[in-house]
């Protein structure tokens, strides 16, 4: 599909607008459902897909004068989940649809596993969806947090869906104002509130949330300016700071290359391309059917950790990537460790010195993946 297609074809969707926090009880919902009673004001058709009010006053006495669609009821044993009924939403069609905890795991037997697929349904139908999101479930940065943290982050959504919103506003309070909701009980329960202030709620975990927070949706405004071509070619790439990652049909580092050039990316805030280069004697049905697996496999890691996958062909590699990386402004390129001996680099010559020599304002950055012996 070309350009002026996708243009069309996404006109034809509804806009998403994410809200996006740092942690639970900053106020994504109630600012969702505040901006729902100012959309309604201004003639808008509004409607509550599904919100879930956990127990707060103020959170249910924005709910109580918008319309609000009634939950679909899955029931496992005796126990009953109420889920976002997408069919509900459809018949009604509302002008815009507030959908809650976008990361969201759907309960058993529901037709899609997660909420975000439900919501991209609504979108397909012409609908706009707002909706609420905590920074740790997306993807790329549930990868870099969940070590740091030491709490498991299970619900995770594709870093495509957060760059597929047209708008992401991030919700944002002191650690200190946070933390003292929760000593009042306006988060969780004072029994959870006490235990939670000294387990996932401390300064150093509010601190990294935060920061990823603020940089995910500065990321996203850097995105759109790069979108809409507010800034000329030489100074979006300085702004962007785009990250491309080298991978080869021998791809057996690919998967450590391509987290590490995400977690750059991520520190600019910047998108990240996966490149492969297939040579003329490279063709499929050339290549071990293992090594074509695993190369598929690491490929669909990179979309699904938010990367954009580029597979280009040509004889000489070095040139493609570097006409690739001048085409698109890259400013970081991330390859393996060769793993020749120094005396075969100097007689076959050396892949890495010369991308060096012909991409100009591009810092390479070198992956040493040899794992690490056991003390």
């Amino acid at each position: 599909m070309d350009d002026f297609s996708e243009l069309l074809a996404r006109k034809r969707q509804g806009s998403l607008k994410i809200y996006l926090g740092y942690a639970a009880g900053v106020g994504k919902t109630f600012a969702m459902l505040q901006e729902a009673h100012r959309l309604r004001q201004e003639g808008f058709d509004v409607v509550v897909g599904y919100v879930e009010p956990h127990g707060r006053p103020e959170t249910t006495a924005l709910m109580e004068s918008l319309e609000v669609l009634p939950p679909r009821l899955c029931r496992e044993g005796e126990a009953v989940w109420p889920e976002l009924d997408v069919q509900a939403v459809l018949a009604r069609r509302p002008q815009i649809v507030l959908v809650d905890e976008l990361a969201h795991t759907n309960a058993s037997g529901s037709a899609r596993d997660k909420r975000y697929k439900d919501v991209l349904e609504i979108l397909e139908a012409g609908i706009n969806v707002i909706t609420t999101l905590n920074v740790q479930h997306v993807e790329s940065v549930a990868e870099r947090i969940e070590p740091m943290l030491g709490v498991p982050v299970r619900e995770r959504l594709p870093n495509a869906v957060l760059n597929r919103a047209d708008q992401v506003v991030n919700v944002d309070v002191t650690m200190e104002e946070l933390r003292e909701r929760l000593r009042q009980g306006k988060i969780y329960p004072p029994e959870q509130a006490e235990r939670a202030l000294t387990a996932f709620f401390t300064y150093q975990n509010l601190s990294l949330l935060r920061e990823m927070c603020l940089r995910e949706a500065s990321g996203d405004q850097v995105r759109k300016i790069a979108e809409m071509d507010l800034l000329s070619r030489r100074d979006s790439g300085d702004v962007v700071e785009a990250v491309m990652v080298g991978v080869s049909s021998d791809p057996t580092d690919a998967e450590m290359l391509i987290r590490k050039g995400m977690r750059i990316a991520g520190q600019f805030g910047s998108p990240c391309f996966v490149v492969y280069v297939r040579r003329p004697s490279e063709n499929p049905t050339r290549i071990d059917a293992g090594l074509q697996r695993v190369l598929q496999n690491n490929l669909r890691l990179a979309v699904l950790l938010g990367a954009e996958v580029v597979q280009l062909e040509g004889s000489d590699i070095v040139e493609v990537l570097v006409n690739f990386a001048s085409e698109r402004n890259i400013r970081h390129a991330v390859f393996g460790k060769s793993r020749l001996s120094p005396l075969r680099e100097r007689l076959r010559g050396s892949f890495l010195l010369d991308f060096l020599h012909d991409a100009v304002g591009v810092d390479v950055h070198i992956v040493n993946t040899t794992p690490r012996e056991a003390p």
